[in-house]
């Protein structure tokens, strides 16, 4: 029997709706590989997951994209936002709670899940508040950060830094150790200007600084 195809376009709207059809997990996973492909002998790394107290939605974006930052200029190439957290959320690992650090057999499996080689993994609580200086009021957002860094390969926490602090007032010689390993400058806030800016430079600040020797001990090893 002989077939003629009489509407060529329709039958590519069918082969675009049938694309679209495809389960998120095979775009998940095929997301990783395309990011695979680009990595250099350091592997992957996924900075997922951070638990958080206080600080708004902005913040806490930027504290997770500042962590990315810092596993790529460690060397690494980062597992996208979007299919670390698909990912936690579709395995039925434990919810992120601040105070409750995941186990190691969590982490270990989440991290093979991603392909990835390290987990940059912590948490953020945030003081803001508002002083009063000489020529008006002044935000001040002080982040406090534990961080920490697994591999999964050993299955063991390789990298940790309790209760560092960074201010978004920072003195300049502070500021700048937090600079050197970050790419996105620091985010300008004004003195009597948002918390949001002040809480977004100060948990830059400190995931600087936290990472600061652990960033340069994997540049030097290169």
């Amino acid at each position: 029997m002989k077939f003629t195809l009489r509407n060529p376009t329709t039958l590519i709207a069918c082969l675009a709706m049938t694309a679209l059809a495809v389960p998120s997990i095979a775009t998940r996973h095929s997301s990783v590989a395309r990011v695979i492909k680009q990595t250099d002998s350091q592997g992957m790394v996924v900075a997922y997951p951070w638990a958080f107290q206080n600080g708004d939605k902005t913040s806490r974006q930027t504290a997770i994209s500042t962590a990315e930052e810092i596993g790529r200029k460690a060397g690494f190439a980062s597992v996208p936002k979007g299919v670390a957290k698909s990912t936690w959320a579709s395995s039925s690992f434990p919810v992120r709670r601040f105070g409750r650090l995941p186990s190691k057999a969590t982490l270990e499996a989440f991290g093979r899940s991603v392909h990835a080689s390290k987990v940059i993994y912590g948490s953020v609580t945030w003081h803001t508040r508002s002083i009063w200086v000489s020529l008006g009021p002044k935000t001040i957002s002080t982040a406090t950060v534990d961080a920490y860094v697994f591999d999964v390969a050993s299955n063991k926490v390789v990298f940790r830094n309790l209760g560092v602090t960074g201010r978004s007032d920072e003195r300049e010689d502070i500021y700048k150790v937090a600079a050197d390993i970050l790419i996105t400058p620091l985010v300008s806030a004004v003195s009597g200007g948002p918390a949001t800016p002040r809480e977004q430079r100060a948990v830059q600040i400190a995931l600087g600084t936290a990472y600061h020797h652990w960033v340069r001990h994997n540049v030097s090893m290169r």
